[in-house]
This record gives structure tokens, sequence and C-alpha cells, in this order.
């Protein structure tokens, strides 16, 4: 564990962990397309923004979390993958992580664990 600027613990991760949805934050993911495609029926960005407030504040959730669980709904991603992914979309890699470290507390993220590391080989002579 590492502290951070805030003070608070931040979680040390390999750079190839995985990342997926649980059950609960697929369920969040699919509820925040459904209200985003609805959103479009009505012109601006206040719509957008209106969505995006109400589906964070019905899921206790942050308005920005949907595009994190975007990236999740199709596989499981890394931290870099999901940065590269949302370039020119705004957040930093620093808010990206802390994301997250917060969506993965809160059980909609879940890390994927490692496959087994592969037996070692045969030692012929």
């Amino acid at each position: 564990m590492r502290d951070n600027d805030s003070g608070t613990p931040r979680t040390k991760w390999s750079r190839s962990q995985r990342f997926r949805l649980t059950p609960a934050g697929r369920q969040a993911g699919d509820a925040y397309r459904r209200d985003i495609v609805a959103s479009r029926v009505e012109a601006g960005r206040n719509s957008f923004d209106a969505a995006r407030s109400e589906w964070a504040a019905r899921l206790s959730l942050e308005p920005t979390d949907g595009l994190y669980l975007g990236e999740l709904l199709e596989a499981p991603r890394t931290i870099p993958e999901i940065v590269a992914s949302l370039d020119g979309c705004g957040p930093q890699r620093a808010e990206v992580r802390a994301a997250i470290e917060r969506l993965v507390q809160l059980r909609m993220m879940e890390l994927v664990a490692p496959p087994p590391a592969p037996p070692p080989p045969l030692r012929r002579w």
C-alpha cells in the first residue's frame, strides 16, 4: 500500500492486472447505456448531463462512473487499456485509477484472477 496525494491508502496492482464487471456492475453499465440513449430524444448537452446525474444518484455512484463501467461491458481490461481507450474524453490516468479503486470497493468491478502458472518444463538430460 502507498499513500497518494489525498492521504488515503492506495491499492497497488500490477500493470497487467485485469478488471471485470460484477453482476451489479453489469446491470449499472447496461442502465447507463439505456439512460444515455433515452436522453438523446432531447437535443443538447443538458439532457445528457441530466441523464448521467439521475443515473448516478439512483445508484449512489459518480456521474463519470458510467464511462468506466462501459469500458468493461465487452471484456476485462487493464488500467492502461482503459486509459488508452478514454484518451481524449477527459479523464487522466490518476482519475481512472481512483475511479477503479472506488468501483472495486463498491463491488461494481472485481479483479480477474491471473491464470495459473504453466508447469515447469521437463528436464531432459
